[in-house]
């Protein structure tokens, strides 16, 4: 069976600013999906869409020719999309799209649905797998949507679209039906030997235009990497691992892991790491695999991951790990309200939150807390004890989050049962502050939108704009590249409270 030409691509998102500095080495032409790509611009908080890697990773192996787009790294707007697309001459267009983005994913269907009509349009990501019903009825322009993991579901698609079959029935896709209602297909059965999958397909990218936001690196160059996927919890009841997208959980042998660390650091020259697994520290045997791996092979990597401050988390592991490159961790502490965690079923303890913290502050290992305002329950007074609970555990940063319930979770059911969902929080991708979304849950306690949105600013002001912590900072800075990263990190905050 011949291959065919698919084209994968992320949306544009007008409006947001990414903060740029020419300070890294240049890819080759080669190397560069597009040649307008400006020479050695560096953008931070934007890193590689893996998931949209994988699936053209193993389009690649099943024989097809694959581009891959990503928009925002390219800095390409809508008509320059529809350009290439025209270009390339695809016969199946993939477009991937979160919940903030799935706008500028719709009207991107449209635009080269209008262009190119006889082109089907899939959508994936995680807005798709939540909201399969929903978004065939929003977009008449995407013909199919792909409702769990996407290899296998993108192989067997291609295959029929190859071979002329009716796409009917595929595991995991939903299309659109005669009378013009979605019809699911069975669900996509998910890999469950990972280390069968070939890496990712980051050549498409521009890597060394990717950084993460100032306070998720030490070292430039840095990437995101996944090791596992499904959650070890799973039972949050506002998440969609607990709902639509909750699968079996899964992870690569470590050894699979440092096989394509070794290909980051000889193709790219990486020095930094940031895991996007769920929870990679609860895996306790193997973060101490992984680590002893690193210390034995003599790998010169920092790396970051995230945690739940769980019993999985112990002082022993962090110490390991920290002598293999560990230099933070993302704990998602959420709130200092044990009522509040209970609630949503998080399944973790206060003083067990402060317990993490102290060992890292031990050890040094930096914190990147993360903490949820407006949980079912809460009242502006406990917010308030919320961002105190995040000085408390004296985080290097943190970031507050309005709650988002996701669609056929059990909270999102309970919400909107209580008329307390706003059905478009994201107007567009980003509310006026351009970086805090909008409230997409209000608890009886907020009574607004604007009363939620407006403690997150606190929040932000009350936690990051007070003389010890500014003092702390400034003391820590060595070099440079410290400089550089403290001055982005100050930009960032000021849009975000302004």
């Amino acid at each position: 069976m011949p291959g065919i030409r698919i084209l994968l691509l992320t949306p544009p998102q007008p409006g947001l600013v990414r903060r740029r500095h020419p300070q890294l080495p240049v890819l080759p032409a080669a190397q560069l999906s597009l040649r307008r790509t400006p020479a050695g611009a560096l953008k931070r908080g934007l890193l590689p869409p893996l998931g949209l890697a994988y699936v053209a990773a193993v389009l690649e192996q099943a024989g097809h020719t694959v581009r891959l787009l990503d928009a925002p790294a390219l800095d390409l707007g809508f008509p320059e999309l529809v350009d290439e697309a025209q270009a390339f001459g695809p016969a199946l267009i993939g477009i991937s799209a979160m919940t903030p983005t799935s706008l500028w994913a719709f009207r991107l269907a449209g635009e080269l649905k209008a262009a190119m009509a006889g082109v089907p349009i899939v959508l994936g990501g995680a807005h798709a797998i939540c909201q399969p019903r929903e978004v065939l009825a929003a977009c008449s322009a995407i013909d199919w949507v792909a409702t769990g993991e996407g290899e296998r579901t993108a192989v067997e698609l291609a295959a029929r679209l190859g071979s002329g079959r009716s796409v009917a029935g595929i595991p995991g896709l939903a299309v659109r039906g005669s009378r013009g209602q979605a019809e699911l297909g069975p669900p996509a059965e998910p890999v469950l030997d990972l280390d069968t999958l070939p890496f990712p397909a980051r050549r498409h990218y521009p890597m060394l235009s990717y950084a993460p936001e100032p306070y998720e690196n030490l070292r430039l160059p840095a990437t995101n990497i996944i090791a596992g996927r499904g959650c070890t919890w799973s039972r949050c009841t506002f998440c969609e691992r607990a709902g639509p997208m909750k699968r079996p959980y899964r992870i690569q042998s470590p050894r699979r892991v440092l096989e394509e660390v070794r290909g980051l650091i000889r193709d790219y020259g990486i020095r930094e790491l940031v895991f996007y697994d769920d929870d990679l520290m609860s895996n306790a045997r193997w973060i101490r695999e992984f680590s002893g791996l690193l210390l034995s092979e003599k790998i010169d990597i920092l790396w970051s991951c995230r945690a739940s401050p769980n019993a999985a988390v112990q002082r022993d592991i962090l110490s390991l790990a920290k002598r293999a490159g560990l230099w933070a961790l993302f704990i998602g502490f959420e709130s200092g309200d044990q009522g509040l965690l209970d609630r949503v079923n998080k399944g973790i303890r206060v003083q067990r939150s402060r317990e993490v913290a102290r060992w890292c502050r031990e050890l040094d290992i930096q914190v990147i807390g993360s903490f949820i305002i407006a949980l079912p329950g809460e009242t502006p007074a406990q917010g308030l004890e919320t961002i105190a609970f995040a000085q408390e555990l004296d985080c290097d940063y943190a970031a507050f989050i309005p709650l988002h319930p996701f669609p056929h979770t059990p909270l999102f059911r309970e919400a909107r049962a209580e008329g307390r969902i706003m059905e478009d929080p994201y107007d567009g991708g980003m509310s006026a502050t351009r970086y805090i979304p909008r409230a997409a849950y209000v608890p009886e306690g907020y009574v607004r939108r604007q009363a939620v949105e407006a403690m997150v600013r606190r929040a932000y002001r009350r936690f990051y704009f007070r003389p010890r912590y500014l003092l702390k900072h400034l003391k820590r800075l060595r070099s440079l590249e410290d400089w550089r990263r403290y001055l982005d990190g100050v930009k960032f905050m000021f849009d975000m409270v302004r």
